[in-house]
């Protein structure tokens, strides 16, 4: 996807005045660099390990790509602070837009790409986004022309974000690439999706924040609520947060591999998670490794599926290792290694099997189900030893 497109031209930001001394404010220089590309399409090569200070958002438009040759981009210690879309967040400092319509071929958005560059919003800052993707209003988007102004079909890879709020914020971005993105530092959510996002790729990415690692919620479009849908992510790490995934809205998302590795809340939580599933995950969190919480829907349902994943907590920060909520349908435990005590709650719903608990045998059960409400539940739990594992409730 980041081959170039041979009717992009190459540009320099030193032929309009840049530096990237890490001391002269480039902002201008960059921005007049991104505006010259002939035909509004190009390709900007940075100076290999350069610094390049800005002190105002710095906006990609739709048809410039960014070869980062592992330079950095920094804020001043002077910023400009400005609104430069309906939606884009104020102290944004690198807004990637989504298109706007174009009669021509789609070749030059297929060819799209940032890599290899490093996004720091400087210690002094730590209220700003490092990247936000979308478009400059929000309003325009609608089901069926959305696509139309959304980061469509890019190539994001080798990009590290540190000092700031939120690393990524996307907003409108339909099926592009992410690989080996990675947040430090990080005063809220390493990765936050809210809006129209629509079949995206995570490989090998790490995200860390201090309240969440990945943050999924829908956002409002012609007063309907929109959930982002069909991303997958393959390897990596989330941690470093007090919630690693927290998936408010969220529809076929799929975590692959990924390391969930936690000392605070929940690894896993939710409370509109349709089709979301975990396979072969390792979840670990000093409290609650899983925590699905309600869900209110038309049929009051959902899909929740970890498979074959290492789920564990320590057993004293919290007393369960996962918690499934009232009114939750369709959780799936399967072939899952389970350290700790699982909480079922009042009309919750799912099916536990081929799991094997790794804790000691202890007298307390490792399935507790609480109320009298109707239970579809279809439980096949064992030990290492084969033995059935006891239950509390109504079953």
């Amino acid at each position: 996807m980041s081959t170039p497109n041979p009717t992009q031209h190459y540009l320099l930001p030193e032929h309009f005045g840049a530096k990237g001394d890490g001391v002269t404010d480039d902002t201008e220089a960059l921005i007049n660099c991104f505006a010259s590309a002939p035909g509004g399409r190009g390709i900007v090569s940075l100076k290999p390990h350069g610094t390049y200070i800005i002190s105002q958002t710095l906006i990609i438009p739709e048809y410039i790509s960014i070869m980062g040759n592992n330079a950095l981009i920094k804020v001043s210690q002077v910023w400009n602070q400005v609104t430069v879309g309906a939606s884009v967040p104020v102290n944004t400092i690198m807004w990637v837009k989504g298109r706007e319509p174009f009669a021509e071929s789609e070749l030059a958005m297929s060819t799209r790409f940032i890599e290899d560059l490093k996004i720091d919003g400087n210690p002094h800052y730590r209220n700003m986004v490092g990247m936000y993707m979308g478009t400059a209003d929000q309003r325009k988007i609608t089901q069926s022309t959305s696509i139309n102004y959304a980061v469509h079909k890019c190539a994001f890879k080798n990009i590290s974000v540190s000092h700031v709020s939120t690393g990524l914020f996307l907003a409108e971005v339909w099926g592009s690439y992410f690989e080996n993105i990675s947040t430090s530092f990080i005063g809220d959510c390493g990765l936050k999706i809210q809006g129209q996002i629509v079949n995206n790729t995570f490989v090998g990415c790490q995200f860390s924040g201090s309240n969440d690692g990945v943050y999924v919620d829908g956002a409002i479009y012609q007063g309907s609520i929109r959930r982002p849908e069909g991303c997958m992510f393959l390897g990596g790490f989330i941690g470093v947060a007090k919630r690693g995934v927290n998936v408010v809205r969220g529809l076929a998302f799929k975590f692959s591999h990924v390391i969930i590795d936690l000392n605070a809340d929940f690894a896993v939580t939710g409370t509109d998670m349709s089709d979301v599933v975990f396979d072969g995950c390792w979840i670990y969190c000093t409290a609650r490794a899983i925590d699905i919480q309600a869900m209110f829907t038309i049929y009051n349902n959902t899909y929740v599926a970890f498979n074959n994943c290492q789920i564990s907590s320590d057993g004293v920060t919290d007393p369960y290792v996962a918690y499934v909520h009232v009114r939750q349908n369709g959780i799936v435990f399967n072939g899952c290694i389970i350290n700790g005590v699982m909480f079922w709650d009042d009309g919750s719903s799912g099916v536990v099997t081929n799991c094997q608990w790794s804790d000691q045998t202890t007298s307390i059960p490792r399935i507790i189900k609480y109320g009298t409400g109707y239970v579809r539940q279809s439980l096949n739990m064992f030990k290492h030893d084969g033995r059935l594992v006891a239950t509390l409730g109504t079953w």
